[in-house]
């Protein structure tokens, strides 16, 4: 069987990668000569080198701000950040009982596949947990492909793994808001509670309703979460080069190579379904409307914050490609929203954002902030993560989860104080509408981790208000997650020995140190160590 169809983890500002933001390495990467211009601008050191050199580079510098926003500042960005390390959380009980019941082999997807072949009991409890282990994460991982790319939904159907769309979104949803309410302390009831849905599915599934029962017909978006979060980032990065001065003509930047591919695929979809022309203007109300759409489509509000209110409408909930066609279609039926945000104020923002999602059966993107700042102020296991979130000294225990999530309910806060500024910041970052009210949300919802001009290894980032001792141990202990994530998600999926390339983290080639605490990290987790694993060789059906 081939192995598991994945989606892309990394967002480049451009497809020569001057800037990249790694999903499952949570960490801002910037070219060497892009992280020199940063650095000038940044130290007033700008003597040399040009303005067009300069401006351009902190574009870049701002595109790849505006994916870490989105993956730890929108809803469907977390859930998808979280999915790798909740395809650990979720699983650690049932590996660990896998290797006391019949020893440590590797991937368990083989040794389940092969025991299943060989005649034995499907319900013994080593084969349940193995089962129920690989179910849950290659679940996971379809979920990652409807949602970031779905136009690649059809390979689905040849993989024998795959249920259905709901039943994806279902485990991957529900498996990641249990690592987020445990990881976290949250109280019973302050978040949907994945458990009420099961007979809600299971009679969707009894009556086969569309999307929810084993071969339904898979209806797709156009785009996904990776055309939605480059567009996005590709249009805040020309409104601002506009802003300091850059043409304004969509011509320009449409000859410099600008609007080429996935930078662009999520305009033009919402100029198929609006019928709306293309602007000739970078600055155009139209554009306004579109990144007001992109912001709302990646951030679906049942499921998270809210509950949902029928889980027929799971999809079209929680679905960013979905959201993003419904939303546009509403645009179309309301014609005056082409001209209605002529300067990016928090009244258009609130406005307008109401005129789409109402007709949507959306509730109102302001509601899930205020939502999500109930949740700081009512529920003391968030107010303690609020808490760690200021000082930086997080408890240890699924670390990356906590420091994630605070660091999500913090700019939600600034988000509803200053909605206009996240959902337009190239239009806010400079020139006349540049407001001194915004450096304060920006610099606190910078990146915490990035590379550096002459290294590719991961450094934590100095935080104002923060002891830089605490910086360091979390992300010590941040990534010494991470490269536990990684492990077991090779133990259950991969066949061979495990890999341990850690370049990425040193930026070094010979990790021989890191790679025996990583071993000794993993034994001390499951009681194996990765040496002693037997490789399972998948038999062919």
């Amino acid at each position: 069987m081939a192995d598991t169809l994945a989606a892309p983890t990394s967002f480049a500002a451009t497809l020569k990668a001057h800037g990249l933001y790694s999903t499952t390495q949570f960490v801002l990467r910037l070219s060497p000569r892009i992280h020199e211009l940063v650095d000038a601008i940044t130290c007033g050191a700008t003597d040399g080198y040009s303005a067009d050199e300069l401006y351009t580079a902190y574009s870049t510098y701002l595109h790849e701000t505006i994916h870490w926003w989105q993956h730890v500042g929108s809803t469907a960005g977390l859930i998808l950040s979280l999915c790798y390390p909740a395809q650990c959380v979720a699983n650690i009980e049932a590996l660990s009982d896998i290797v006391r019941l019949v020893g440590a082999k590797k991937s368990v997807r083989s040794w389940a596949e092969n025991a299943l072949r060989a005649g034995h009991d499907p319900l013994d409890k080593a084969l349940i947990q193995a089962n129920r282990t690989v179910n849950n994460t290659i679940d996971t991982e379809f979920y990652k492909v409807l949602a970031v790319t779905p136009m690649r939904a059809p390979e689905l159907f040849d993989d024998p793994y795959f249920e259905c769309v709901g039943h994806s979104y279902a485990i991957a949803y529900g498996n990641t808001l249990h690592a987020l309410i445990d990881s976290c302390d949250f109280l019973p009831g302050s978040l949907a509670d994945p458990e009420s849905w099961s007979a809600s599915l299971d009679r969707l599934r009894e009556a086969r309703h569309e999307g929810f029962y084993h071969g339904s017909p898979i209806r797709r978006a156009r785009v996904g979460l990776l055309d939605i979060f480059e567009g996005q980032a590709r249009f805040n990065q020309l409104q601002f080069l506009h802003h300091v001065g850059g043409p304004s003509d969509c011509a320009h930047y449409r000859e410099a190579g600008y609007f080429n591919g996935v930078y662009v695929s999520a305009f033009d979809e919402f100029q198929r379904l609006t019928g709306f022309d293309w602007p000739a203007r970078i600055d155009d109300p139209l554009i306004g409307l579109f990144l007001l759409i992109c912001d709302m489509a990646i951030n679906p509000t049942r499921g998270f914050p809210f509950a949902f209110g029928s889980l027929e409408d799971m999809i079209i909930d929680v679905d960013p490609g979905a959201r993003f066609t419904r939303l546009c279609e509403a645009a179309r039926d309301n014609p005056a929203l082409a001209m209605a945000i002529q300067t990016y104020s928090v009244e258009e923002y609130a406005e307008v954002a109401g005129a789409l999602a109402y007709p949507c059966g959306y509730d109102h993107p302001m509601a899930a902030l205020e939502a999500l700042i109930d949740l700081i102020d009512e529920d003391p296991g968030a107010a303690a993560l609020m808490r760690e979130w200021q000082d930086f000294n997080y408890t240890p225990s699924n670390l990356p989860i906590r420091v994630m999530v605070s660091h999500f309910l913090a700019l939600a806060r600034d988000k509803y104080d200053h909605p206009e500024f996240f959902c337009w910041p190239g239009a806010h970052g400079a020139g006349t509408q540049a407001n001194p009210a915004y450096v304060g949300p920006f610099i606190r919802n910078l990146s915490l981790f990035s590379d550096r001009m002459d290294n590719d290894g991961i450094f934590p980032r100095a935080i104002p208000g923060r002891e830089q001792p605490a910086i360091q141990e979390t992300l010590n202990r941040f990534f010494a997650s991470t490269l536990l994530y990684d492990l077991t998600r090779q133990w259950i999926l991969e066949d061979g020995p495990f890999r341990y390339d850690f370049h990425w983290l040193t930026g070094r080639h010979d990790n021989a140190a890191l790679i025996t605490w990583a071993k000794a990290m993993f034994e001390a987790s499951f009681g194996a160590h990765p040496d002693a694993f037997e490789e399972v060789t998948r038999q062919a059906s």
